[in-house]
């Protein structure tokens, strides 16, 4: 047995993050009463929730077995290469997350540098030097902001 994290995400704005118990030869998700009860409450109300289970770096999709028990199918084997970052990227953890905003924040100093650069080497203000200068500022600026967002903790 091991301790796993789910996250279960209704369609309104709750979003349930809670401690289960994993088999992980079997796939069996014990959850704690509280949540099972959460969860049934919440399913009389509210349609089928978004339920994941982080797992050695993936979000799984957990299941309702037919006797009410949940499971989730755990990967057999390591992805191969282009799958594991492809999911490090679309389900990036809280780390990842951090580290990849800090590198977006990077790219935006790098970008804006060059912005600066540009502007002072150039020797007349034609249009393709401001298109030039702009596109390097409006890219720094994207960068930052979207640095900015992923710093966001959860």
């Amino acid at each position: 047995m091991k301790l796993a994290k789910v996250k279960v995400e209704y369609t309104g704005v709750t979003t349930i993050t809670e401690r289960v118990t994993l088999d992980p030869e079997t796939g069996k998700v014990t959850l704690p009463p509280r949540l099972h009860a959460m969860l049934r409450t919440m399913d009389e109300s509210e349609c089928s929730p978004a339920f994941g289970l982080f797992f050695d770096g993936f979000v799984l999709p957990v299941q309702v077995a037919g006797d009410g028990s949940y499971t989730v199918d755990l990967p057999s084997e390591p992805q191969p290469g282009f799958r594991r970052v492809f999911n490090a990227i679309t389900f990036p953890t809280k780390d990842q997350r951090q580290q990849n905003a800090r590198y977006l924040h990077t790219l935006s100093a790098a970008s804006l540098g060059g912005f600066v650069g540009f502007v002072h080497a150039a020797t007349t203000p034609d249009l393709p030097t401001i298109a030039g200068a702009a596109s390097l500022f409006v890219v720094g600026v994207v960068l930052w902001y979207v640095g900015f967002l992923a710093m966001k903790g959860d």
